[in-house]
């Protein structure tokens, strides 16, 4: 026996369709449960009118996760709120875990944070 012979009579083709059909549909029925839940958190939306060095910035704080997670949700609002920012991660404590954006942009980053499952105040 060769090993296409050994392959084929494992586990056809249509087996592992089904297979990676039901994992696509239980990933996708988590991350709804994620998201209705609230399990990502709940994040603070501030508006520091002076901000850093006199200008106007909107702050994310109360972030609790990953350095990687942070950066990806930092570059998330960068881009879809066509603004610069930064990201504070393992600093002193009132810095840690926060993003800054530049302008006020507490509602359109506010709705962008629900659609990724996070829970703001």
């Amino acid at each position: 026996m060769d090993w296409k012979e050994i392959l084929a009579s494992s586990v056809s083709a249509d087996e592992l369709a089904q297979g990676a059909a039901e994992n696509a549909a239980d990933a996708a029925a988590n991350a709804q449960l994620d998201k209705e839940k609230g399990r990502f958190g709940t994040l603070r939306i501030e508006y520091d009118k002076k901000g850093r060095k006199g200008k106007p910035c909107t702050i994310v704080s109360e972030f609790e996760g990953t350095e990687q997670e942070l950066v990806r949700l930092k570059k998330l609002l960068q881009t879809r709120l066509a603004t610069g920012g930064s990201h504070c991660f393992n600093s002193e404590p009132p810095y840690d875990g926060q993003i800054l954006l530049q302008g006020d942009c507490r509602q359109k980053a506010a709705e962008i944070l629900w659609g990724e499952g996070y829970k703001t105040k």
